[in-house]
């Protein structure tokens, strides 16, 4: 043997120790990049004068176990801006004159949209809604002074009814 088969080339003519090089930069680019996306789109925090909502959404099974002694049960249509609702329960008399109903978006609370329902002549509820809710929206119904709740599901499908029903959320 020779020495010219054993030839030492200088490190930097070597291609191993840039592929370990740019390995470790990959990992550090993609946890700068993940650093970035965490920081730069922080959790909503619900505080102010919506704090005291945030907290009444809690749900402690409270409200639910209500408006299952109250017998509550309804079908929700979204007509346009229009909404409507037939509200069941074991004394009808005994319902409020105004119901909140809420449209939360599945993904973001900035598609989130809410209608204030006004008992109608014939016993139902409606009112509008000022943006249209997402198509796979969760429907909240409640009295305005939260003490039940109904909750039930967009499905997707335009003009058809929607039950709502005593759920936990």
């Amino acid at each position: 043997m020779s020495d010219s088969e054993f030839e030492v080339k200088p490190w930097y003519k070597e291609p191993w120790p840039f592929i370990l090089i740019s390995i470790t930069g990959l990992g550090v680019v993609a946890g700068s990049t993940l650093a970035y996306i965490g920081l730069s789109n922080p959790p909503e925090i619900v505080s102010g004068e919506f704090e005291q909502l945030g907290r009444g959404l809690t749900d402690t099974n409270v409200r639910t176990a209500q408006a299952r002694a109250l017998g509550l049960s309804g079908n929700l249509m979204i007509e346009g801006d229009k909404v409507v609702l037939k509200l069941e329960a074991l004394d009808v008399e005994a319902l409020p004159d105004s119901l909140l109903v809420q449209f939360e978006h599945p993904a973001t609370s900035e598609g989130d949209t809410t209608a204030l329902l006004l008992r109608s002549t014939h016993g139902d509820y409606e009112g509008l809604v000022s943006s249209a809710p997402h198509q796979r929206s969760r429907i909240i119904v409640a009295d305005l002074s939260r003490t039940w709740w109904l909750a039930g599901r967009l499905d997707g499908s335009e003009g058809q009814a929607v039950e709502v029903n005593p759920k936990r959320l």
